[in-house]
């Protein structure tokens, strides 16, 4: 049995949606709403007139990843402001909160990941008869419910910074949730949901290190 099948012996998503320490809301230190900027600035349509001649699917998949690259691009935006905050206002009463957020900065990792998943997913469907084909298929699945899940839920709760961020998620229906998943765990890691998000993708990096590891580093 692999490593994500060992952590995937009990496959109930965790839905709750309880936290376990103070969010950080940075729009009062920042004196802005840096997600709200990007939600209001991105165009769901930019590239429509250069992407005419291609096929729907692919358009829609050239949309996904721009919001995915949108959301990565935000969290780093904040991440960066935030660091300036700090080192300009060591002394007030939020800067440990600060601090502690800024110590996941690490686990956003490279950009590139992103556009990994497309030859992820393209590697798998070509080598279905592997087992590590069908966990990084079944690990989009469980992404795509779990995903499914979390928009439902920011609907019914437009006030909750966790949901505001997935505002943009709305523009796109993500053909590799994972991505935009992984960025709002490292955002909101105090949520109950976002430890099986971090969870599922080490386990699946381990499981590809072991068997394939040209997967991720993009010797492919």
């Amino acid at each position: 049995m692999n490593s994500l099948d060992k952590l995937l012996e009990t496959p109930l998503l965790t839905t709750s949606d309880q936290v376990t320490g103070q969010l950080l809301d940075s729009t009062a230190l920042l004196e802005k709403d840096v997600w709200q900027i990007a939600i209001d600035h991105f165009d769901v349509f930019a590239e429509v007139d250069t992407n005419a001649g291609l096929s729907v699917e692919q358009q829609q998949y050239l949309t996904d990843l721009r919001v995915d690259h949108s959301l990565y691009d935000t969290l780093a935006d904040e991440f960066e402001l935030l660091q300036d905050w700090l080192e300009k206002n060591p002394e007030r009463r939020e800067a440990a909160l600060v601090a502690t957020f800024m110590r996941r900065r690490v686990q956003l990792g490279e950009r590139s990941r992103i556009d990994r998943q497309e030859k992820l997913y393209l590697w798998a469907t070509k080598n279905k008869q592997e087992d590590l084909a069908a966990s990084i298929l079944g690990w989009r699945l469980l992404c795509r419910e779990l995903a499914d899940s979390l928009l439902a839920w920011s609907e019914q709760r437009p006030d909750d910074p966790r949901g505001r961020q997935i505002r943009l998620w709305q523009d796109s229906p993500g053909f590799y949730p994972q991505n935009r998943l992984r960025i709002w765990a490292v955002r909101f890691l105090e949520d109950a949901r976002a430890p099986q998000i971090l969870a599922w993708e080490t386990a699946l990096n381990g499981e590809i290190d072991q068997s394939h590891p040209e997967l991720l580093t993009g010797a492919i």
